[in-house]
């Protein structure tokens, strides 16, 4: 592994103690995820299912509950070992793994589904993971990916430090933000959606991978509110796209 997914690997080990899976962060999220993910993954008997940045494991639970045989992958050592506790506990057969999002060990039309959630921004190359998303797709499966534009901007940011280090003494999401922060930015200028993605750029890069028939999904139809809000001081923009091989 290069000294970049590294760093990368190393920030999501800690981050991995106070990930949260959506129920933390209300039951209607959860039920509106749950919903989402099942509509758009449709059938899941005797099918498998593939997700990269699967971080704690929340849309393998998803898909696992839709009776898909369901794969987790992440970079992060510390997120597939909570991830297979929680599965443990939930009584869920996943196989979880350690792995590289752009460049992945499965041969080629192994999955009937693949899915990631907010993890295109985090990528180096994200036109090549596409691409190998793509390969290991089988024809005719379905890949559903979402994201948003998280408006990272770090060194714009940087007056903010000295406020963030006293509101980390008593606040977490300080805390995360100034660890974020300090982490990401030598690494920002490697990764070409550092700021965040937009719907449109995503749905470029499906279409440049090979995909077909590549939609969005109305957020409106499921998601109340946005329920990456309570944790950001804005409410940033997110988007689930979808598309057929």
């Amino acid at each position: 592994m290069d000294k970049l997914k590294c760093k990368i690997e190393k920030y999501w080990n800690w981050r991995s103690s106070s990930y949260a899976l959506d129920v933390e962060k209300s039951p209607e999220t959860e039920k509106a995820w749950d919903t989402t993910i099942k509509t758009l993954a449709k059938s899941g008997q005797n099918q498998d299912a593939l997700d990269i940045g699967t971080g704690p494991g929340q849309l393998a639970f998803y898909l696992a509950g839709a009776g898909f045989n369901v794969t987790g992958l992440d970079i992060s050592p510390e997120m597939i070992n909570n991830a297979r506790k929680r599965a443990e506990e939930m009584e869920l057969s996943i196989d979880f793994r350690t792995g590289d999002a752009e460049h992945l060990d499965f041969p080629d039309n192994s999955f009937d589904v693949v899915v990631s959630r907010n993890l295109i921004w985090t990528l180096p190359n994200p036109d090549l993971a596409l691409k190998e998303w793509h390969r290991v797709l089988k024809p005719g499966g379905r890949i559903i990916v979402s994201d948003g534009f998280w408006q990272n901007q770090t060194w714009k940011r940087f007056y903010q430090i000295p406020m963030n280090l006293l509101k980390s003494v008593f606040q977490i999401n300080s805390r995360i933000s100034l660890r974020f922060f300090l982490h990401y930015a030598s690494m920002m200028k490697h990764l070409p959606l550092y700021e965040g993605v937009k719907k449109n750029e995503v749905q470029k890069l499906l279409q440049c991978a090979g995909f077909n028939e590549v939609s969005s999904w109305d957020i409106g139809q499921c998601f109340g509110k946005n329920p990456y809000a309570f944790a950001l001081s804005v409410s940033p923009s997110f988007f689930i796209v979808y598309a057929d091989k």
